[in-house]
C-alpha cells in the first residue's frame, strides 16, 4: 500500500498545478485520492514544499508523532517543527540531488529518547525537477528497539531449527541406506561363506572319489580281457569312456582349489584350456557358443588360483549374460609396447568378450564396488570387485568396454596380466610413474 501511495503521488505530482511561489495545490482532485490513501496509513507520511521544506500535507499518524494538528503545521518550515539536525540534512540532501534516501537516527539522545527513521524521495514537476519532498517517518523506541531483536532472534533461531530438522532428515535418510546397505553386505558375506564352504567340501570330495574311480578303471581294464561278446565289449567301452570322464572333471577341481605358497610359472594357454573345457558343457546346455583365440602360451609367475579365480569370474559373468544363440570369446595375445609401458613390465593381455545386452551407462561405474551386483539374490557382487583387487596386487589391471545398441550389444573385459608379479603398487602410481620415465627420455 505504502510503495502505490509512493507511485500515485508521483504520478499525480507530475500533473501538479505550481504558482510562482512554487505552492502546491493540495486540494486538486488529483490529490483528493492520494490523501484519502495516505490518510489512511499507519506510518506517518508528510510533504513539504521548496527549499524552505514548507509543510503543505501531514496526514493524522504524523500529526500524532509531533503531537500537533494538522492545522499547528501547514505552512510552517518543518525544522521550526521538529527540530532534528540529521532529518533537516537529509531533506536538503533529496531535494538538491532528487534522490531516493534512506536514513536511521544513530541512538538516542537525552532530548529524543525514540529513534526515528526517515525514508524520503523527491516531487517533480513536469520537468522532472524536484519541488518538494515527500517523507515517511518511522519511530522506534527502545522497546520497539527490543522487541525486534527479540524477534530477530526468533526469526533466527527458527531457521535454524529448520537447518536442524534438515540436517537430522538427511542423516537419518543415511543412516537407514547405511543399515540396508550392512545388511546387504550381511547378506553377501553368508552367501559367500556358503559358496566358500561348498568349495571346500567340493575340493574333499573331488579328493575322495578319485582313489575309488582309480580302482573302479582298474577293474573294468581287467573285466575287459575276460570278456568275449562283442556287446559286453562295447558296455564296458562306454563305462571307461564315463570313468575317465568323471575321474577328469575331479582332477580339474583338484587344479583349481590346489595352489603353493609362493608364485609360480605357468601358462596361461594351458589354465585358459582347463577353465574353457570345465564349463563347456554348461555353455552347450545355455547353447553359448564358447570360442577360444590362444596366440601365445602366455608363461606368467603368479599365484595359479588367483588367477583360476579371476578367469572363472569373468567368463561366468559372460555366460550369465549372453542369451542362448550367444558366443563367448576369450583371446590370448601378448600386451602391445604402450601397454607395457604404462605398466612398467612386459605382459598378456586376455579378453573375455560376450554378445550379451551390454552393462547399463550408470552401472559401468560401480560394477568394481563390492557388493554391487545386478544378478538380484544369484549375485554376491564380490566377484569383479575381488578379481579387480588381484590384478592390482599383482601389477596388472582391468578394462571394460560395453554397448547395448540394437544388434551390437556386448561386453568385452580385458586384463593386463605382466609377466611376473610386482610388488604392490596402485596402477595409478604405476602409470604416473611411466609417465615420469617417458618425458625424462624424451628430454634426452
Amino acid at each position: 500500500m505504502i510503495r502505490k501511495a509512493r507511485t500515485k503521488l508521483r504520478e499525480s505530482s507530475e500533473n501538479l498545478e505550481i504558482d510562482a511561489s512554487f505552492r502546491l495545490d493540495w486540494n486538486s482532485d488529483a490529490l483528493n485520492i492520494d490523501r484519502l490513501i495516505l490518510d489512511t496509513l499507519p506510518l506517518p507520511m508528510a510533504a513539504l514544499e521548496g527549499s524552505d521544506h514548507i509543510l503543505r500535507y501531514a496526514n493524522p499518524a504524523f500529526c500524532r508523532l509531533v503531537s500537533k494538528t494538522e492545522a499547528e503545521l501547514m505552512g510552517k518550515p518543518f525544522v521550526e517543527v521538529v527540530p532534528r539536525e540529521g532529518c533537516l540534512a537529509l531533506l536538503n540532501l533529496v531535494y538538491d540531488t532528487g534522490e531516493v534516501r534512506i536514513q536511521i537516527e544513530p541512538k538516542e539522545t537525552e532530548a529524543h529518547s525514540a529513534r526515528w527513521s526517515y525514508t524520503m524521495w523527491p516531487i517533480l514537476d513536469a520537468d522532472d525537477h524536484p519541488v518538494g519532498v515527500m517523507m515517511q517517518v518511522t519511530e522506534t523506541t527502545q522497546f520497539h528497539q527490543r522487541a525486534i531483536a527479540v524477534n530477530e532472534q526468533l526469526l533466527l533461531s527458527g531457521v535454524r531449527q529448520h537447518e536442524l530438522r534438515e540436517t537430522a532428515e538427511k542423516l537419518n535418510a543415511q543412516l537407514q541406506l547405511e543399515i540396508a546397505e550392512r545388511k546387504k553386505m550381511e547378506r553377501a558375506l553368508v552367501t559367500s561363506e556358503k559358496l566358500a564352504v561348498t568349495a571346500r567340501f567340493a575340493l574333499t570330495m573331488a579328493h575322495e572319489i578319485n582313489n575309488p574311480l582309480e580302482a573302479m578303471t582298474n577293474l573294468v581294464y581287467l573285466l575287459a580281457a575276460l570278456q568275449t561278446s562283442p556287446e559286453a565289449e562295447a558296455y564296458i567301452a562306454t563305462i571307461e569312456d564315463q570313468l575317465q570322464g568323471l575321474s577328469r572333471i575331479a582332477t580339474q577341481a583338484l587344479k583349481f582349489h590346489r595352489d603353493a605358497n609362493k608364485p609360480e610359472v605357468f601358462k596361461l594357454n594351458a589354465v585358459l584350456r582347463e577353465v574353457s573345457d570345465f564349463y563347456r558343457p554348461q555353455s552347450e546346455r545355455q547353447g553359448i557358443v564358447l570360442h577360444q583365440r590362444l596366440e601365445t602360451d602366455g608363461a606368467i609367475s603368479a599365484f595359479r588360483s588367483e588367477i583360476v579365480q579371476v578367469i572363472t569370474n569373468l567368463l561366468l559373468n559372460a555366460l550369465d549374460a549372453t542369451p542362448a544363440g550367444g558366443q563367448v570369446i576369450i583371446h590370448l595375445y601378448s600386451a602391445p609396447r604402450w601397454l607395457c609401458d604404462i605398466h612398467a613390465s612386459c605382459g598378456y593381455c586376455l579378453s573375455i568378450a560376450d554378445s550379451g545386452s551390454g552393462i547399463a551407462p550408470q552401472d559401468r561405474a560401480r560394477i568394481y564396488q563390492p557388493f554391487f551386483t545386478t544378478k538380484g539374490e544369484r549375485g554376491t557382487g564380490l566377484g569383479l570387485w575381488v578379481s579387480a583387487g588381484i590384478l592390482d596386487r599383482i601389477g596388472g589391471s582391468i578394462r571394460v568396454w560395453s554397448t547395448r545398441r540394437p544388434g551390437r550389444s556386448g561386453t568385452c573385459f580385458s586384463l593386463f596380466l605382466p609377466v611376473e608379479q610386482a610388488i604392490f603398487t596402485p596402477l595409478r602410481r604405476r602409470r604416473k610413474e611411466s609417465t615420469e620415465v617417458q618425458g625424462a627420455r624424451r628430454d634426452r
